[in-house]
């Protein structure tokens, strides 16, 4: 069986085509040197001797070698949105749900969430702006998107052994789709997410948190005119109990608004989940 080893030498990797065979007498299987091939990242499939081309571990060495380049993966990422972006406007989520399985094979659900599909939502929304596409197609993406989240929520099979968090948003807020990235995300990382409905009101959310007894509270706020509310809640759930809340979403800005919360606008998941396990409960806002 033939396959490549890298050998490095001060710092600097070399690539060899190798052969495995039985040894018989010694009972082990000894390693013969094929064909010395070179610095490892100059090395391409071409410069395989054809009669090793073919197998698959050496084929597969240099597919996953070639699609781990940043250049390659910013030019799938671009290519992936431009077909994703189709199969929203269609409304076609099981479509975008393959596109999502062959990108999430090669780097990761967290990358698709991430690199891919947050920044096409921000496309989508340009657009519309914009007036590139009007607002039945932009209703049509922000559905199929919808859906897609959702069948990745409904066949999530992660095991939940970490935090429980509890998303909320402040009544008349009626956009879900961040919560639902957001709770895909968590998700994915082995929390147990209480994702509330829009429109539940503030006495069933505070019922939710006496039940879940969650280890942290998100609130999504994305119309400014619904700031106030959202202060209102944050400080009646401040006031009965002693629980971390992070607070984001379109309509939070900046810190400059007393929220009385951590703000969690420009944080990454990693960044949220180290504030999560922190055993410090204070409401600071955080840059």
């Amino acid at each position: 069986m033939a396959y490549l080893r890298v050998k490095s030498i001060r710092g600097q990797k070399y690539l060899y085509l190798v052969k495995s065979a039985w040894d018989a007498k010694k009972k082990t299987s000894k390693q013969t040197i094929i064909k010395y091939l070179g610095i490892e990242s100059d090395v391409s499939i071409n410069d395989i001797p054809s009669d090793y081309r073919d197998s698959k571990k050496i084929s597969d060495y240099f597919m996953n070698q070639k699609y781990f380049q940043p250049t390659v993966q910013t030019e799938i990422t671009q290519k992936l949105q431009k077909d994703l972006l189709s199969s929203f406007k269609n409304g076609d989520y099981i479509e975008a749900n393959s596109l999502l399985e062959s990108y999430e094979k090669i780097y990761g659900f967290d990358s698709f969430l991430n690199e891919v599909l947050i920044p096409l939502i921000d496309e989508i929304e340009s657009l519309g702006y914009s007036k590139k596409i009007d607002l039945g197609t932009q209703t049509t993406c922000y559905n199929a998107i919808q859906d897609l989240m959702n069948h990745i929520l409904e066949n999530n099979s992660t095991k939940m052994t970490k935090k429980k968090i509890l998303i909320c948003v402040p009544y008349g807020e009626q956009h879900t789709l961040g919560t639902k990235v957001l709770e895909s995300q968590l998700l994915s990382k082995g929390n147990t997410v209480y994702n509330l409905s829009p429109f539940t009101p503030v006495s069933s959310i505070m019922e939710s948190i006496e039940y879940n007894n969650p280890d942290c509270i998100f609130v999504s706020v994305t119309l400014d005119e619904n700031i106030l509310s959202a202060q209102r809640m944050i400080q009646k759930i401040n006031d009965q109990y002693k629980i971390r809340i992070i607070v984001g979403g379109q309509a939070v800005k900046s810190d400059s608004t007393d929220w009385n919360a951590s703000i969690g606008q420009n944080l990454s998941i990693p960044k949220i989940l180290k504030i999560i396990q922190s055993k410090k409960i204070e409401v600071l806002p955080i840059a």
